[in-house]
């Protein structure tokens, strides 16, 4: 049985350890499916649960308040549990919720679709911790850094998701019967794959205690951290950017555009091909630009794309706009939880401190936009991401490796070199610093190594 064959060890052998890799690349790839599953469908559950974009940000924002409940609870039930069983049942609830939220359009019941979401966010956070627990274990056991090819996996699902859907949706199929497909696939695909992606998986009681409260609890301390809340700021910001895509892009090309359900997955689709694209090549970009400039350049690029995404003349611009906010959607999240998790003696906390203002960005971004969109076209709502993107530019240096949270670092260094000169000058007399080796001061050459 897979169950036996792949055992919980301590001490894999670097053959195991390569198919863990392969066994979380899938489980990424089909967590980024269960997301698209639901987004690519939303212009037709809006219109058949018969209600506007404001009420249907209600309904996304109450029903995400499940990943928030469950966000206080993952690392217990992880320690308690095991992650192994983490990822069986919570890729059964998601089927569950799934399938509710298909059956709510069916019968046009807003409490349903609220119910269905509330789990659907719900498991998928309990997904989320524990294929990146595992993701963590095999990049440690490995030894090099692959964590952001794990995520590019997750954007591939996504990609491929939306594909589906977009077919779905162009063949007149219904979102319960796309859903029930979906989950019957996804959940039996992912249940046989996981003894294969858990090299240990165990549960540890013992420290199941400590856990409670989520990154909350974990990082109370590091909110009082100057440099903590303003890379926080960059990940809500960079959430938003990306978040609002997800959401709103499809039904955008669907209401402003008067495009059908299937080009706005295929439009979104672009967007997450760019986005991928330049997360795949992130880090020589960064190595090569620095993190200050990188996040700059993201953040221009995104405006850029918002402007021509909301203002086009016609329908013809679009993807250009879709792919230039991809291009500049894909590393602000990176970039911020790197430059958060610097120190690594404060590392797992700080880096649950930043991830708290995700899942913030997460419960009001619907909100925003839903309401803006009932008083402006949706595409003019769209630019109120713009300001995120702002403020990433604005505060892009607090992400520095140890370097003044503002002012250039350039004058800083100069400050500091004419400090020291002063001090050497004052304990060695200025003669030392005019060439008079005599003196025992370095010559004047050498001052300037």
């Amino acid at each position: 049985m897979p169950t036996l064959r792949f055992a919980p060890t301590l001490e894999p052998s670097g053959r195991r350890v390569a198919q863990a890799r392969g066994g979380v690349l899938a489980l990424f790839v089909l967590m980024g499916a269960c997301l698209a599953t639901f987004l690519s469908r939303v212009p037709t559950i809006r219109d058949m649960l018969g209600v506007s974009s404001g009420r249907l940000a209600l309904l996304i924002a109450a029903g995400a308040v499940g990943s928030l409940i469950a966000l206080l609870v993952t690392g217990w039930a992880a320690a308690r549990f095991g992650t192994r069983a983490l990822l069986v049942w919570s890729s059964v609830t998601w089927a569950i919720a799934i399938s509710l939220v298909g059956l709510s359009t069916e019968v046009s019941q807003l409490w349903l679709f609220s119910v269905g979401y509330f789990l659907v966010t719900f498991s998928m956070a309990f997904i989320n911790v524990a294929i990146n627990a595992e993701a963590a274990t095999v990049e440690r056991h490995l030894g090099k850094a692959v964590m952001s090819q794990f995520h590019g996996a997750f954007s591939i699902g996504m990609a491929l998701s939306l594909a589906a859907g977009a077919l779905a949706s162009h063949a007149g199929v219904a979102p319960l019967w796309h859903f029930l497909a979906a989950a019957a696939v996804i959940t039996t695909v992912r249940i046989a794959i996981v003894p294969l992606a858990c090299l240990d998986g165990s549960a540890q009681p013992a420290t199941a205690s400590a856990t409670l409260g989520g990154p909350f609890a974990t990082a109370k301390a590091e909110y009082r951290d100057r440099r903590v809340i303003l890379i926080g700021l960059i990940v809500f910001a960079a959430s938003m950017t990306e978040m609002t895509a997800a959401q709103w892009m499809a039904l955008t090309v669907v209401d402003d555009f008067g495009r059908p359900e299937a080009m706005g997955d295929i439009i979104y689709w672009v967007f997450v091909v760019a986005m991928v694209s330049v997360r795949w090549t992130g880090a020589p970009i960064i190595a090569r630009l620095g993190r200050v400039v990188s996040l700059r350049v993201s953040a221009v690029l995104v405006v850029a794309g918002l402007l021509v995404f909301a203002l086009a003349p016609s329908f013809a611009w679009v993807p250009l706009g879709a792919v230039l906010w991809g291009l500049g959607a894909a590393l602000g999240v990176p970039i911020a939880f790197s430059a958060a998790a610097d120190d690594p003696t404060r590392a797992a906390a700080r880096v649950s401190a930043v991830a708290s203002f995700s899942t913030v960005a997460g419960l009001l971004v619907p909100q925003l936009i839903g309401f803006l969109a009932e008083v402006v076209p949706l595409r003019d709502a769209l630019l109120v991401v713009s300001l995120a993107s702002v403020t990433s530019f604005v505060l892009a240096r607090a992400v520095r490796v140890d370097a003044p949270l503002f002012g250039s670092q350039r004058l800083a260094r100069r400050r500091a070199e004419r400090a020291a000169l002063a001090a050497d000058e004052a304990g060695t007399g200025y003669a030392a610093y005019i060439g008079d080796d005599s003196a025992g001061g370095p010559a004047a050459g050498d001052r300037d190594r």
